[in-house]
């Protein structure tokens, strides 16, 4: 369970990182306690002018503000005193509503303090940490569990502002009524007890809200990023259905949660009225001063609400401890995926990339890659070939350290690639993905995303080197298309153009090609490979390959099986080797 004393150290942690916005609501505070006094205690001379006009027995308190007015040269009347009592009201709400200010200026720094902290370790941990993680689940923790936390945090800072205003209204009648007052306290704290109790239920509530949350939000990112095989496959309404049956279990949930909030103000009231009744009913025995009786009871009325609003916050609090716990939880994770930074600059390639005795896996005892031993001169092109599930793909993801092997080395010019500056090697690089994911956004600014220093002449060096200049020119707005959501305006081949021009546009030392040209026609395909072969002139270029025709000017092809590298050569070596594994994949794509 978390306790009381974790939240006061997270709350004294944000008061250390954030002090002057604490500062200037502690200051509000103060000044509220000064203001939320006079308001009470005005209201005395107004209830002993209703009780005598002529103040021929006024209270001790009353007496204070007659020479007050007296100094002031202020006559005694009715609207003397009524609008003294209305002017601290008045002079109080200004200060709520500043305090309100205060504490809302503190939610959104610190939420937007652990969105950049979520941010900074969620960027910073390996593909590892993604790969692994459900997508909707990442997304949820972000746009709902922190606003939580921001929120509650929010609420943290009230209940600073509440616990001032409390002990402001509770003092003066301990002051003026010692007896009535304990009554009252003692009171309110045994109607309190039962409501107290549901602090458990309501963390039990915050953990359920958070699982479902993530299931409804997983749901939907699968929804959203599968439409295309759901309208295909006519699975539209099953997929309706499983996320509503979702969203149901989390409104279900979520109205519980809420309801069990709202109500504890409202529930209580009643038993904290009472409080005060059988408080006043007791003390009225005593004869105490009508005047100060009245201010008493005012006090302790006001302070109600407060202490209502305290077990509400109370009850929200405990709600929020489950998305703070989660939210802690993402973060551990990604600190256990974190990249292993070097302190080395990488300038350019000089001499090539090796991989020694490298083995990984995702799951313990199922070895992706195995005793690996490969080398990637500078220059030239280098293909991998091999059936699905050899390793191409994850040895390029070794290669660019999106992983890291479970054992052996990366090597870039003979320096291990832990010991080099992640950021300044993947500047360097390349790289067009198998599916290539395009932004929302123009042609244009999606190459300018690769490459925000390439002038106007860059740009169309680029497409015309990707065969894309041609097709460009012919949509309406050119080179400032909008290509939409993930490139989904434009077809595949030209989506994998537009991918292969941002990475030329880098001008890089390697390029990566993982199945660049697999969604292109073979006219299409034909003029690519000629860029490519000028390119590795310039530039070191590493392809993953199924279609092998593409790759028979590779300087060098390696053939993986189950993670290692079976048979290294040149095409035309290999294609003749007989009984050789990349002979017998010749053979089976030239008879489909």
């Amino acid at each position: 369970m978390f306790k009381t004393s974790k939240i006061v150290n997270i709350f004294i942690e944000f008061t250390r990182d954030h002090p002057y916005h604490f500062i200037s609501l502690f200051a509000l505070l103060l000044l509220e306690s000064l203001v939320a006094t006079g308001s009470v205690l005005s209201i005395i001379p107004m209830a002993d002018y209703f009780l005598d006009p002529t103040f021929s027995d006024p209270s001790q308190i009353t007496n204070i503000f007659l020479k007050i007015f007296e100094l002031l040269n202020i006559s005694i009347s009715f609207w003397a005193v009524g609008f003294l009592f209305v002017i601290f009201n008045i002079i109080n709400s200004v200060v709520k509503i500043a305090i309100r200010h205060a504490i809302l200026k503190i939610k959104y720094v610190v939420l937007r303090s652990l969105l950049e902290d979520s941010l900074v370790k969620f960027l910073n941990a390996r593909w590892g940490f993604f790969s692994s993680s459900k997508q909707g689940y990442l997304l949820n923790a972000l746009n709902k569990e922190l606003p939580i936390v921001g929120d509650t945090l929010g609420h943290l800072a009230t209940q600073v502002s509440q616990i001032v205003q409390f002990c402001i209204y509770i003092a003066i009648p301990f002051w003026l009524n010692i007896s009535m007052t304990t009554t009252a306290l003692i009171l309110v704290v045994v109607f309190a007890i039962p409501f107290l109790l549901l602090n458990k239920y309501s963390y039990t509530l915050g953990k359920e809200n958070t699982r479902t949350a993530n299931v409804g939000m997983g749901i939907l990112n699968e929804i959203l990023q599968s439409v295309r095989i759901i309208i295909g496959f006519g699975r539209r309404n099953n997929a309706k259905s499983q996320y509503l049956n979702a969203f149901d279990a989390h409104t279900k949930v979520s109205i519980q949660s809420q309801t069990l909030t709202a109500s504890i103000p409202i529930a209580y009231t009643p038993f904290g009225m009472m409080a005060v009744v059988i408080a006043l009913g007791l003390s009225i025995q005593q004869q105490p001063h009508m005047s100060e009786s009245v201010a008493v009871m005012w006090s302790l009325l006001s302070a109600l609400p407060i202490f209502s609003s305290l077990l509400q916050t109370n009850i929200s609090i405990k709600n929020f401890i489950p998305s703070y716990e989660y939210i802690k939880h993402l973060h551990s994770r990604a600190d256990d995926f974190s990249e292993i930074e070097g302190d080395k600059i990488f300038k350019d390639l000089k001499m090539g990339i090796e991989l020694q005795n490298v083995y990984f896996s995702h799951l313990p005892g199922k070895n992706i890659i195995s005793k690996l031993d490969m080398s990637i001169n500078k220059g030239g092109i280098t293909a991998l070939v091999g059936e699905s599930g050899s390793g191409k793909s994850t040895i390029i993801d070794l290669i660019l350290g999106l992983q890291i092997p479970d054992h052996g080395r990366v090597l870039i010019d003979g320096v291990p690639l832990s010991e080099i500056k992640q950021n300044t090697f993947r500047q360097k690089i390349g790289y067009v993905p198998q599916d290539p994911i395009l932004f929302n956004t123009s042609i244009r600014d999606n190459l300018l995303w690769a490459s925000d220093t390439s002038t106007e002449k860059d740009l169309w060096e680029s497409l015309k080197k990707s065969n894309s200049l041609e097709f460009v020119q012919m949509l309406p707005d050119s080179m400032d298309t909008i290509v939409g959501d993930r490139g989904v305006r434009l077809s595949g081949g030209q989506r994998q153009r537009i991918a292969l021009a941002r990475a030329l546009i880098r001008k890089p030392d390697l390029l990566i090609l993982d199945e660049a040209t697999s969604a292109l026609d073979s006219e299409s395909e034909m003029l690519i490979q000629d860029t490519i072969n000028k390119l590795s002139r310039d530039m070191t270029i590493i392809i993953i390959a199924h279609r092998l025709s593409t790759i028979k000017a590779a300087d060098q092809v390696l053939v993986l099986k189950s993670g290692r590298v079976v048979e290294k050569g040149t095409y035309s070596e290999l294609s003749v080797r007989d009984g050789g594994a990349f002979q017998n994949m010749v053979e089976k794509q030239s008879l489909d």
